[in-house]
């Protein structure tokens, strides 16, 4: 882990997400605090995209230096969520939807929602989607908050998308959210292609994602089988150059925790 946080550093990064799967028993909270120590090292921002926890497994974390958290609810409809889900931990419908306000009130700073556009109606999604940011807004004032509006990709197990969401649809989605919260964050993923990426820049964009790989220890030696397929595989310093081509400015580090 250590040599992948150097490799990633060296790109100019100061902000990772780290992901597990939904996997108590292979990724214990106690492991996770492990490797943002690690972390700590090298990036000034952490974000974690894990399974929900308690409220007080979140403030163990904001302890540790995790200072963000990215949870999707998949789907808010919540029968095409429980068709999702027929078992095990993550069939728990209303402790997702709550993970974000426990982390709220554990101190976390960051907040990214959203739905995982494909799996139902996505104007439905959208709506539920905004109005979950919003009510966090509200309720915790201090928090950054922000959604993500992730569409499908070729993935492990082949599961087809349910719903068709088009570039224009997503558009649509974009600039809807940011006439309703204007000062709320909007994170574009690698699931986007790069021409797509590029136009959203100007559109409301505020975070994007770059050099991605969705492979445990994929930087060092390759690593396992990817996760999900990425459309912009470009490297930082080639979107770096794309969004000063644009006439923006791309940020590394936007605040300092002291």
């Amino acid at each position: 882990m250590e040599e992948e946080a150097g490799i990633i550093a060296s790109t100019g990064l100061k902000h990772i997400l780290i992901l597990t799967g939904e996997s108590r028993k292979e990724s214990p909270v106690s492991y996770i605090r492990d490797c943002v120590e690690v972390l700590r090292k090298y990036f000034s921002s952490i974000s974690i995209e894990i399974y929900p926890l308690e409220e007080e497994e979140y403030r163990e974390l904001v302890l540790a230096g995790v200072d963000g958290l990215t949870i999707y609810q998949e789907v808010y409809d919540r029968k095409v969520y429980a068709e999702m889900h027929p078992a095990g931990p993550k069939r728990d419908y209303r402790f997702r939807l709550e993970a974000p306000e426990r982390a709220c009130r554990a101190g976390i700073r960051t907040v990214n929602v959203g739905a995982l556009l494909g799996l139902h109606h996505w104007r439905s999604e959208a709506f539920f989607s905004g109005l979950h940011a919003d009510y966090l807004q509200n309720a915790f004032p201090h928090v950054e908050v922000s959604v993500s509006p992730p569409r499908m990709r070729p993935h492990l197990g082949g599961f087809m998308p349910r719903v068709k969401v088009s570039d224009r649809n997503l558009v649509q989605y974009m600039l809807s959210f940011r006439l309703f919260m204007p000062r709320a964050g909007i994170t574009i993923s690698t699931r986007e292609s790069p021409e797509l990426r590029d136009h959203l820049v100007g559109l409301g964009a505020t975070k994007m994602s770059a050099g991605v790989c969705t492979a445990v220890g994929g930087r060092v030696d390759g690593g396992s089988e990817a996760q999900f397929e990425i459309s912009d595989g470009r490297s930082v310093a080639q979107m770096a150059e794309n969004i000063y081509a644009l006439g923006y400015q791309p940020v590394y580090k936007d605040w300092q925790n002291l």
